[in-house]
């Protein structure tokens, strides 16, 4: 076995050490990916380029090119629950998770989750038995030559993102949006007639897959589907989240016992009932998964109030999709903390959401810092409008913190959601949510 790196021996660290160890041979640096002809079979990491000539020469030379994770589900002895879309998929992973619990340890099995959310699912893969279940989160990377099925397909939305090399070590992007769009298609496409597809209707794209479906077709979204579930508003003022699997409209929780906040959890949660159910989990468990669930990190993430001032940290919001989500979720007056790695995307939506929300600064970060703000500044000339603060945040976590809190007073928000990769300023969005925390923390010691 060898492993290809374009990195040293020293910029692997621990990992090197340990698969050197194990007997792994390597071939690094530069000239990593000369001669893959060599080999049999290819097991491509997610985000290395499909279409890398490296690659592309190989299958051209009958070189077998797969991935671990189509290993995985060629191997797996029991039901798989796949998870995709641009925004919401770990969240509604790990939710369908939980809400699986407890249905599975009645019956003296488990359920395990893995995939693009940072477990490895053959880490677990021993362990499997024919009654257990698996969640996976899986990313268009992962998806993108998937010929493999799984029992239930969940669609979160589908927007754009990696459409640019971000990255400087795994390029992790598209040569186009449709190309993005047919490699989450492939979770629907490989499906059984026996199978489930779960998609977001308030979603366009995800509607437009609707033909791929070959199975049973279950809609979540805004207004209530034939078969599905849906949230509306209450005549209190809070949201219910109601669901029709049997015939008969029911309402499955109210917002007020949600602890996740915006509407775009409605639907994350929506989408993870539908599943759970369908994989066996009860009602009550399911309400009482929903609400324990304090959200996974970095995702729209409470930090603290100093002051009156609340601290929110969405690194994760590495688009402006999940950036305008994020807004949504807020009526306070808002600091944003903005900008960061060009992923080819376009801020022209982002900055009229900015306009038409109540952000009353915006500290802009990282190169495409400045070009988020002339993209508001346009958008405010266009539409009339009247412009929000706009701040250059610097190039250091414990500046840019310095200068939001600056601009905030008692019951406003400062949110980092950033629109963008992290990669010119931070080693990635982990490393940036986590400084933010700790930069907001530090506020605390003043």
């Amino acid at each position: 076995m060898t492993v290809c790196d374009n990195r040293s021996a020293e910029e692997l660290g621990e990992r090197y050490q340990r698969l050197a160890a194990r007997g792994i041979d390597f071939r690094l640096g530069e000239r990593s990916m000369e001669q893959l002809d060599d080999f049999a079979v290819l097991y491509r990491s997610p985000g290395f380029p499909l279409f890398h000539p490296a690659i592309t020469q190989a299958r051209a030379n009958g070189v077998k090119v797969t991935s671990a994770i189509r290993l995985f589900l060629q191997l797996c002895p029991c039901p798989v629950i796949g998870v995709t879309g641009t925004k919401g998929k770990g969240t509604t992973s790990t939710l369908i998770c939980r809400m699986l619990e407890h249905s599975q340890r009645q019956k003296g099995a488990r359920v395990y989750l893995g995939g693009n959310i940072g477990v490895a699912p053959f880490s677990f893969y021993p362990l499997l038995q024919p009654d257990d279940l698996v969640v996976l989160e899986l990313s268009s990377f992962q998806l993108e030559d998937l010929e493999e099925k799984v029992e239930i397909a969940v669609f979160t939305n589908i927007t754009e993102d990696h459409l640019a090399p971000a990255d400087p070590v795994n390029p992790n992007y598209h040569p186009s949006r449709e190309a993005y769009i047919q490699a989450k298609a492939n979770l629907l496409r490989y499906q059984s007639p026996t199978g489930v597809a779960i998609l977001n209707q308030d979603d366009r794209t995800c509607r437009d897959l609707v033909s791929l479906v070959r199975g049973r077709l279950l809609l979540y979204g805004s207004v209530q589907p034939a078969a599905g579930a849906w949230y509306e508003r209450l005549p209190g003022g809070e949201y219910g989240v109601y669901w029709n699997l049997t015939g008969t409209p029911e309402l499955l929780i109210t917002s007020k016992e949600i602890k996740l906040r915006g509407e775009h959890n409605l639907l994350n949660i929506a989408a993870a009932a539908l599943a759970s159910f369908t994989a066996g989990a009860g009602r009550d468990a399911i309400i009482r998964a929903i609400t324990e669930y304090k959200g996974l990190e970095h995702r729209l993430e409470y930090v603290t109030t100093i002051n009156g001032v609340q601290y929110f940290d969405d690194s994760f919001a590495t688009s402006p999709e999940p950036t305008i989500v994020a807004l949504r979720a807020f009526q306070e007056p808002v600091i944003l903390i903005a900008g960061g790695a060009d992923k080819g995307t376009d801020y022209t939506g982002l900055a009229e959401t900015i306009l038409h929300s109540s952000v009353k600064a915006v500290v802009l970060i990282g190169k495409m810092g400045p070009v988020i703000g002339a993209a508001i500044r346009q958008a405010a000339e266009k539409m009339k409008c009247r412009l929000p603060i706009l701040v250059d945040g610097g190039s250091d976590m414990k500046t840019i913190v310095a200068r939001a809190n600056q601009y905030a007073t008692p019951g406003d928000v400062v949110l980092l959601s950033t629109a963008c990769a992290s990669f010119d300023l931070f080693k990635n969005y982990k490393e940036r949510g986590a400084l933010f925390k700790e930069q907001v923390l530090a506020l605390k010691e003043l």
